[in-house]
């Protein structure tokens, strides 16, 4: 009778360590199984790409938000906040981490600000072009994305006057851009060397390295990290994650 009391006993110690290891974080399973991205839209393909490999390796599913990284980092502030933050310039990360939402930020890739005119259209060959009011020219939303306020601030290092231009419309997102120029709506507009290259229907006019500001595009960790944002951010990281990027386009380390 002895026996079969203490064999009782066991079995509920063993049952009690049991439950406390499938409810401690290490073992938890539901957090681990997918995970939300804020992304700037000119980094759709190859995170996409990115996505579909490290959901492969792991078995996690990865959800995107792609949209201009100042609406994104303004969803950071109202309240959404992601697993991991990939803006297209450090301007949020350093907004957000002074702020407390960003834990750390590791540079991923730069962009290379070009200009882009529609395929056999010469009317603009050089910044300078941009400030003739015969030409029609479309920016980026410096308040809604990262090519936006880098763009204003390529202007100010050359001197040029960015409210004497003839800016037809101001986009939300550097793809915008892309598809007017491709849709011959405008003569020219700023966006990332990747988008241009991406496109293949674009003419590409570079900006001399002297009058550019090459953009660095961090990875951020958010404040309230799990095992899978860590895992999906060493991946973004690695030789591989990094080569992905570099074959859309883009300038890595």
């Amino acid at each position: 009778m002895k026996r079969l009391k203490h064999c009782g006993k066991s079995k509920i110690l063993v049952l009690c360590i049991w439950i406390c290891l499938i409810s401690s974080p290490v073992f938890s399973q539901t957090e681990s199984r997918e995970i939300l991205v804020f992304a700037g839209a000119g980094m759709r393909l190859p995170l996409n790409d990115i996505g579909k490999k490290f959901g492969s390796l792991h078995g996690i599913k990865v959800l995107y938000d792609f949209e201009g990284s100042g609406r994104l980092g303004n969803k950071v502030l109202v309240g959404q906040t992601p697993d991991v933050f990939i803006p297209g310039s450090d301007k949020w990360a350093k907004i957000l981490k002074e702020k407390g939402y960003v834990d750390n930020y590791t540079p991923l890739a730069f962009h290379t600000p070009v200009i882009i005119t529609p395929e056999e259209n010469s009317n603009v060959t050089c910044l300078n072009d941009f400030s003739n009011p015969d030409n029609k020219i479309v920016l980026g939303d410096a308040k809604a994305c990262a090519i936006g306020g880098i763009s204003t601030k390529i202007f100010k290092k050359t001197g040029l006057d960015e409210s004497a231009m003839r800016v037809r419309a101001r986009a939300v997102t550097v793809k915008q851009l892309v598809l007017w120029i491709e849709g011959r709506n405008a003569d020219a507009a700023i966006v990332w060397k990747a988008d241009a290259v991406q496109s293949g229907k674009v003419r590409i006019v570079y900006i001399p390295e002297e009058d550019n500001i090459i953009n660095m595009i961090p990875v951020c960790r958010m404040a309230e990290h799990n095992q899978a944002a860590t895992a999906y951010v060493n991946y973004l990281l690695s030789s591989e994650g990094k080569e992905i990027f570099k074959e859309h386009g883009f300038k890595v380390h």
